[in-house]
């Protein structure tokens, strides 16, 4: 079975002697071509930044997931995962925080304080 090739764009980059120098290594090291490198690395950091720019936008609440789907093009699994992964590390985040705040709370008997840490994290 003879596998068809897709159609590919070329895009031009300069780079100064000592960027190409780097590259030139690298993909020695890796035993492939400078363009193959590129392409993978493009690509990987571009879905990445994709990735980022839609966690964002749903998490300020600037985007629901179909419009991040649409825009982004990312698969709504990919994306939901995501996003529950920044929701859990921020609940982590907040749960640490206001363990620590109880705390000196308790010590400094001020039980005011442990209120406006929580009225900070409701704005």
């Amino acid at each position: 079975m003879k596998k068809t090739k897709e159609p590919k764009t070329t895009v031009t980059i300069r780079l100064n002697d000592q960027q190409h120098a780097l590259l030139q290594r690298v993909c020695r090291l890796k035993n492939q071509s400078q363009a193959g490198y590129l392409a993978h690395l493009a690509t990987e950091q571009a879905k990445k930044d994709l990735l980022d720019y839609a966690v964002k936008q749903y998490v300020a609440g600037k985007a629901s997931l179909s419009e991040l789907v649409t825009k982004t093009g990312l698969d709504i699994t990919t994306l939901m995962e995501a996003i529950a992964e920044v929701s859990a590390t921020d609940r982590a985040a907040r749960d640490t925080f206001l363990a620590a705040v109880k705390a000196i709370s308790k010590a400094h008997k001020d039980p005011n304080f442990y209120e406006v840490a929580l009225k900070a994290l409701a704005s």
